[in-house]
């Protein structure tokens, strides 16, 4: 199964037993999962990860969860006994896959701070927001990204996605930005 996985900056996680080392591409197996116990820990929603390690200097990886696995419904948070580190991916990159997941799951809770309903504001640089709802609006500080993800009417199904890098001239800092009905982004009032 894909997952994805969040790391502190020296690509360690905690573990019940203390620190763990992880590598690129190794894989790692254990005994037995059980979620907050043993196993390793992974999540079938990339922003779940952000809960463990969100700081800017965490590093973020597609995983293969494999063997046996145990989901304690806590979020999509998962437990298994074997575990591989297949691909590093960037801050940006993971919020590009949250938005994905959003697309294939829009009846699932949101589980992140960096991800809200109807209007956010993303404040610092280098990281994202994500705005989900019938007319979403988001603005940034320069050097920041902010995903719009508009719904259907009468569903939550995402009916359109739109990405704004801030970089101040086309898109400006502390500028409000939606969606028209096509899909353009638009300056928005707050």
């Amino acid at each position: 199964m894909i997952a994805y996985k969040a790391f502190n900056e020296k690509l360690q996680a905690t573990m019940g037993r203390g620190t763990f080392q992880f590598e690129p591409g190794k894989t790692y197996t254990e005994k037995e999962c059980k979620c907050c116990k043993n196993g390793f820990h992974c999540a079938e929603n990339p922003l779940c990860t952000m809960e463990y390690y969100g700081s800017m200097d965490s590093r973020f990886f597609i995983v293969d969860a494999d063997g046996d696995i145990n989901q304690d419904g806590q979020g999509s948070r998962i437990s298994c006994t074997k575990l591989t580190l297949v691909k590093e991916i960037d801050r940006i990159k993971l919020a590009v896959h949250a938005c994905l997941y959003m697309q294939d799951h829009p009846e699932r809770e949101m589980e992140s701070n960096h991800a809200v309903r109807d209007k956010g504001e993303c404040n610092t640089a280098g990281d994202f927001i994500i705005v989900r709802g019938k007319s979403p609006r988001a603005a940034g500080v320069k050097g920041s990204w902010l995903f719009l993800l508009e719904e259907q009417q009468r569903t939550k199904d995402i009916r359109m996605v739109s990405a704004v890098f801030v970089d101040g001239r086309e898109y400006l800092e502390n500028v409000w930005y939606g969606m028209d009905r096509r899909g353009n982004v638009c300056r928005r009032k707050n």
